[in-house]
Protein backbone atom coordinates (compact mmCIF):
# COMPACT_ATOMS: atom_id res chain seq x y z
CA UNK A 1 0.00 0.00 0.00
CA UNK A 2 1.42 3.40 -0.99
CA UNK A 3 1.93 6.04 1.68
CA UNK A 4 -0.40 9.06 1.83
CA UNK A 5 0.92 12.19 0.17
CA UNK A 6 1.09 13.98 3.50
CA UNK A 7 3.45 11.27 4.89
CA UNK A 8 5.64 11.47 1.80
CA UNK A 9 5.83 15.25 2.16
CA UNK A 10 6.95 14.97 5.79
CA UNK A 11 9.58 12.35 4.86
CA UNK A 12 10.90 14.59 2.09
CA UNK A 13 11.14 17.58 4.43
CA UNK A 14 12.90 15.47 7.06
CA UNK A 15 15.42 14.34 4.44
CA UNK A 16 16.09 17.94 3.47
CA UNK A 17 16.63 18.85 7.09
CA UNK A 18 19.15 16.01 7.64
CA UNK A 19 21.06 16.64 4.44
CA UNK A 20 21.22 20.40 4.47
CA UNK A 21 22.03 22.75 7.31
CA UNK A 22 22.01 25.80 5.10
CA UNK A 23 19.67 28.40 6.68
CA UNK A 24 17.84 28.74 3.36
CA UNK A 25 16.82 25.08 3.46
CA UNK A 26 15.67 25.45 7.07
CA UNK A 27 13.50 28.42 6.09
CA UNK A 28 11.99 26.39 3.23
CA UNK A 29 11.40 23.46 5.57
CA UNK A 30 9.64 25.62 8.14
CA UNK A 31 7.47 27.17 5.43
CA UNK A 32 6.33 23.73 4.24
CA UNK A 33 5.66 22.55 7.79
CA UNK A 34 3.65 25.69 8.53
CA UNK A 35 1.50 25.20 5.45
CA UNK A 36 1.01 21.49 6.25
CA UNK A 37 -0.20 22.29 9.79
CA UNK A 38 -2.54 24.95 8.43
CA UNK A 39 -3.90 22.58 5.78
CA UNK A 40 -4.65 19.99 8.45
CA UNK A 41 -6.37 22.59 10.66
CA UNK A 42 -8.48 23.81 7.74
CA UNK A 43 -9.38 20.25 6.71
CA UNK A 44 -10.63 19.42 10.19
CA UNK A 45 -12.25 22.79 10.74
CA UNK A 46 -14.20 22.69 7.48
CA UNK A 47 -16.20 19.73 8.77
CA UNK A 48 -16.97 21.04 12.25
CA UNK A 49 -16.78 24.76 12.94
CA UNK A 50 -16.31 25.28 16.65
CA UNK A 51 -15.57 28.78 17.90
CA UNK A 52 -11.82 29.22 18.49
CA UNK A 53 -11.31 25.47 18.21
CA UNK A 54 -9.90 23.49 21.11
CA UNK A 55 -6.72 25.55 21.40
CA UNK A 56 -8.55 28.86 21.46
CA UNK A 57 -10.94 27.70 24.17
CA UNK A 58 -8.00 26.35 26.19
CA UNK A 59 -6.42 29.80 26.01
CA UNK A 60 -9.60 31.55 27.19
CA UNK A 61 -9.70 29.27 30.26
CA UNK A 62 -6.00 29.81 30.96
CA UNK A 63 -6.32 33.60 30.70
CA UNK A 64 -9.30 33.47 33.08
CA UNK A 65 -7.35 31.47 35.67
CA UNK A 66 -4.45 33.88 35.33
CA UNK A 67 -6.79 36.69 36.48
CA UNK A 68 -8.91 34.69 38.93
CA UNK A 69 -8.43 35.06 42.69
CA UNK A 70 -7.31 32.03 44.71
CA UNK A 71 -10.59 31.47 46.55
CA UNK A 72 -12.69 31.44 43.37
CA UNK A 73 -10.19 29.11 41.69
CA UNK A 74 -10.59 26.69 44.57
CA UNK A 75 -14.40 26.75 44.42
CA UNK A 76 -14.49 26.31 40.63
CA UNK A 77 -12.05 23.37 40.73
CA UNK A 78 -14.04 21.73 43.52
CA UNK A 79 -17.20 21.83 41.42
CA UNK A 80 -15.37 20.66 38.30
CA UNK A 81 -14.54 17.57 40.37
CA UNK A 82 -11.39 16.42 38.57
CA UNK A 83 -12.22 17.96 35.19
CA UNK A 84 -9.50 20.32 33.99
CA UNK A 85 -10.30 23.90 33.03
CA UNK A 86 -9.38 23.01 29.44
CA UNK A 87 -11.88 20.14 29.45
CA UNK A 88 -14.51 22.44 30.94
CA UNK A 89 -13.87 25.05 28.23
CA UNK A 90 -14.36 22.49 25.44
CA UNK A 91 -17.17 20.44 27.00
CA UNK A 92 -19.96 22.00 24.92
CA UNK A 93 -18.13 21.12 21.70
CA UNK A 94 -17.13 17.65 22.84
CA UNK A 95 -20.72 16.61 23.57
CA UNK A 96 -22.06 17.68 20.17
CA UNK A 97 -22.06 14.09 18.96
CA UNK A 98 -24.39 13.09 21.81
CA UNK A 99 -27.94 13.58 20.56
CA UNK A 100 -29.34 14.20 24.02
CA UNK A 101 -27.51 17.53 23.93
CA UNK A 102 -28.83 18.56 20.49
CA UNK A 103 -30.88 21.30 22.17
CA UNK A 104 -27.61 23.07 23.00
CA UNK A 105 -26.54 23.54 19.39
CA UNK A 106 -28.45 26.80 19.00
CA UNK A 107 -26.93 28.19 22.19
CA UNK A 108 -23.49 28.76 20.61
CA UNK A 109 -24.41 31.81 18.52
CA UNK A 110 -26.77 34.66 17.70
CA UNK A 111 -27.19 36.32 14.29
CA UNK A 112 -28.28 39.77 13.18
CA UNK A 113 -28.56 41.41 9.78
CA UNK A 114 -25.81 43.70 8.53
CA UNK A 115 -26.04 47.13 10.10
CA UNK A 116 -28.06 45.83 13.04
CA UNK A 117 -26.98 45.44 16.66
CA UNK A 118 -27.51 42.47 18.93
CA UNK A 119 -30.39 43.10 21.33
CA UNK A 120 -31.48 41.26 24.44
CA UNK A 121 -34.35 38.82 23.95
CA UNK A 122 -35.84 35.70 25.49
CA UNK A 123 -34.92 33.40 22.60
CA UNK A 124 -32.53 30.49 23.08
CA UNK A 125 -29.20 31.89 21.93
CA UNK A 126 -25.73 32.61 23.25
CA UNK A 127 -26.53 36.02 24.78
CA UNK A 128 -29.65 34.86 26.63
CA UNK A 129 -27.94 31.66 27.80
CA UNK A 130 -24.87 33.41 29.26
CA UNK A 131 -27.11 35.95 31.05
CA UNK A 132 -29.41 33.23 32.40
CA UNK A 133 -26.54 30.98 33.50
CA UNK A 134 -24.80 33.75 35.45
CA UNK A 135 -28.06 34.56 37.22
CA UNK A 136 -28.77 30.91 38.06
CA UNK A 137 -25.24 30.24 39.32
CA UNK A 138 -25.49 33.06 41.85
CA UNK A 139 -27.77 30.64 43.72
CA UNK A 140 -25.23 27.82 43.35
CA UNK A 141 -25.41 26.65 46.96
CA UNK A 142 -29.03 25.60 46.44
CA UNK A 143 -28.27 23.64 43.24
CA UNK A 144 -27.12 20.02 42.85
CA UNK A 145 -23.34 19.81 42.45
CA UNK A 146 -23.57 18.22 38.97
CA UNK A 147 -25.84 21.01 37.76
CA UNK A 148 -23.37 23.63 38.99
CA UNK A 149 -20.59 21.79 37.17
CA UNK A 150 -22.48 21.82 33.87
CA UNK A 151 -23.37 25.50 34.22
CA UNK A 152 -19.70 26.35 34.89
CA UNK A 153 -18.77 24.44 31.71
CA UNK A 154 -21.42 26.39 29.79
CA UNK A 155 -19.99 29.70 30.98
CA UNK A 156 -16.41 28.68 30.19
CA UNK A 157 -17.39 27.80 26.65
CA UNK A 158 -20.00 30.36 25.68
CA UNK A 159 -18.09 33.39 26.94
CA UNK A 160 -15.28 32.16 24.69
CA UNK A 161 -17.70 31.66 21.78
CA UNK A 162 -19.17 35.14 22.20
CA UNK A 163 -15.76 36.73 21.64
CA UNK A 164 -15.32 34.95 18.30
CA UNK A 165 -17.01 37.63 16.15
CA UNK A 166 -18.53 35.19 13.67
CA UNK A 167 -20.65 33.72 16.50
CA UNK A 168 -22.47 37.05 16.56
CA UNK A 169 -22.37 37.33 12.79
CA UNK A 170 -24.72 37.45 9.82
CA UNK A 171 -27.50 34.94 9.37
CA UNK A 172 -27.26 35.14 5.56
CA UNK A 173 -23.98 33.18 5.50
CA UNK A 174 -24.52 31.28 8.77
CA UNK A 175 -21.82 33.20 10.61
CA UNK A 176 -19.29 32.67 7.82
CA UNK A 177 -19.89 28.92 7.57
CA UNK A 178 -21.17 29.21 3.99
CA UNK A 179 -18.68 31.93 3.02
CA UNK A 180 -16.01 30.07 1.07
CA UNK A 181 -12.45 31.44 1.01
CA UNK A 182 -9.05 30.42 -0.32
CA UNK A 183 -5.75 30.72 1.53
CA UNK A 184 -2.73 30.04 -0.69
CA UNK A 185 -4.56 27.41 -2.69
CA UNK A 186 -6.34 25.79 0.24
CA UNK A 187 -10.09 26.14 0.38
CA UNK A 188 -12.25 26.30 3.48
CA UNK A 189 -14.98 28.50 4.93
CA UNK A 190 -14.38 31.78 6.71
CA UNK A 191 -15.74 30.54 10.03
CA UNK A 192 -13.36 27.56 10.17
CA UNK A 193 -10.40 29.73 9.15
CA UNK A 194 -11.14 32.25 11.90
CA UNK A 195 -11.87 29.55 14.50
CA UNK A 196 -8.63 27.65 14.23
CA UNK A 197 -6.84 28.27 10.92
CA UNK A 198 -5.20 31.56 11.92
CA UNK A 199 -4.45 30.35 15.46
CA UNK A 200 -2.68 27.23 14.17
CA UNK A 201 -0.90 29.09 11.36
CA UNK A 202 0.54 31.66 13.77
CA UNK A 203 1.11 29.24 16.67
CA UNK A 204 -0.73 31.41 19.21
CA UNK A 205 0.52 31.10 22.80
CA UNK A 206 -0.76 32.09 26.23
CA UNK A 207 1.90 34.82 26.77
CA UNK A 208 0.86 36.41 23.46
CA UNK A 209 -2.74 36.56 24.63
CA UNK A 210 -1.88 37.91 28.07
CA UNK A 211 0.26 40.63 26.49
CA UNK A 212 -2.08 41.36 23.58
CA UNK A 213 -3.00 44.73 25.10
CA UNK A 214 -2.23 46.63 28.27
CA UNK A 215 -5.36 48.08 29.86
CA UNK A 216 -5.51 50.96 32.29
CA UNK A 217 -7.26 50.34 35.61
CA UNK A 218 -10.32 52.22 34.32
CA UNK A 219 -10.38 50.23 31.06
CA UNK A 220 -10.11 46.96 32.97
CA UNK A 221 -13.01 47.86 35.25
CA UNK A 222 -15.12 48.65 32.18
CA UNK A 223 -14.21 45.36 30.49
CA UNK A 224 -15.09 43.42 33.65
CA UNK A 225 -18.63 44.80 33.86
CA UNK A 226 -21.16 42.05 33.22
CA UNK A 227 -23.14 43.26 30.23
CA UNK A 228 -23.49 40.39 27.78
CA UNK A 229 -25.27 42.43 25.09
CA UNK A 230 -22.43 44.98 25.12
CA UNK A 231 -19.87 42.15 24.93
CA UNK A 232 -21.70 40.76 21.88
CA UNK A 233 -21.82 44.08 20.06
CA UNK A 234 -18.17 44.83 20.80
CA UNK A 235 -17.30 41.45 19.32
CA UNK A 236 -19.56 42.13 16.33
CA UNK A 237 -17.75 45.42 15.66
CA UNK A 238 -14.83 43.38 14.25
CA UNK A 239 -16.90 41.89 11.41
CA UNK A 240 -15.93 44.69 9.02
CA UNK A 241 -12.26 43.72 9.31
CA UNK A 242 -13.04 40.01 9.04
CA UNK A 243 -14.99 40.48 5.80
CA UNK A 244 -12.41 42.85 4.29
CA UNK A 245 -11.51 40.29 1.63
CA UNK A 246 -10.72 40.73 -2.06
CA UNK A 247 -12.08 38.04 -4.37
CA UNK A 248 -12.36 35.70 -1.34
CA UNK A 249 -8.58 35.14 -1.40
CA UNK A 250 -6.66 35.55 1.86
CA UNK A 251 -2.95 36.11 2.43
CA UNK A 252 -0.49 36.83 5.23
CA UNK A 253 -1.51 40.46 5.36
CA UNK A 254 -5.09 39.43 6.13
CA UNK A 255 -3.86 36.97 8.76
CA UNK A 256 -1.67 39.58 10.47
CA UNK A 257 -4.45 42.19 10.51
CA UNK A 258 -6.86 39.77 12.17
CA UNK A 259 -4.33 38.04 14.42
CA UNK A 260 -4.21 41.09 16.69
CA UNK A 261 -8.01 41.00 16.93
CA UNK A 262 -7.99 37.31 17.85
CA UNK A 263 -5.39 37.80 20.59
CA UNK A 264 -7.27 40.72 22.13
CA UNK A 265 -10.63 38.93 21.91
CA UNK A 266 -9.27 35.85 23.70
CA UNK A 267 -7.76 38.13 26.36
CA UNK A 268 -11.09 39.93 26.89
CA UNK A 269 -12.98 36.63 26.97
CA UNK A 270 -10.67 35.33 29.71
CA UNK A 271 -10.94 38.54 31.74
CA UNK A 272 -14.74 38.53 31.50
CA UNK A 273 -14.97 34.84 32.38
CA UNK A 274 -12.80 35.52 35.44
CA UNK A 275 -14.90 38.52 36.45
CA UNK A 276 -18.14 36.57 36.03
CA UNK A 277 -16.89 33.66 38.15
CA UNK A 278 -15.68 35.97 40.91
CA UNK A 279 -19.01 37.78 41.04
CA UNK A 280 -20.88 34.46 41.15
CA UNK A 281 -18.80 32.77 43.84
CA UNK A 282 -17.99 35.80 46.00
CA UNK A 283 -18.36 35.02 49.69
Amino acid sequence: MSKPKSHKAIEAMTYLYKKHLNPLYIIILMKFLKQYILALALFLGSYQSFAWGEKGHNLVAQVAFNYLDANTKKIVLEYLDGMTIQEAANWMDNIKSDKKYDYMRKLHYINADKGQNIVSNEEENIVATITKTITELKNYKALPKQEVKIKICILFHLIGDLHQPLHVGYGEDKGGNSFQINFYGKGTNLHAFYDSGIIEYKGLTLPECLNAKKFTKEELLEIEKIDVVTWANQSRSHLKSIYNINDRKLDDRYVDNNYSIIKEQILKAGIRLSSSLEKIFIE
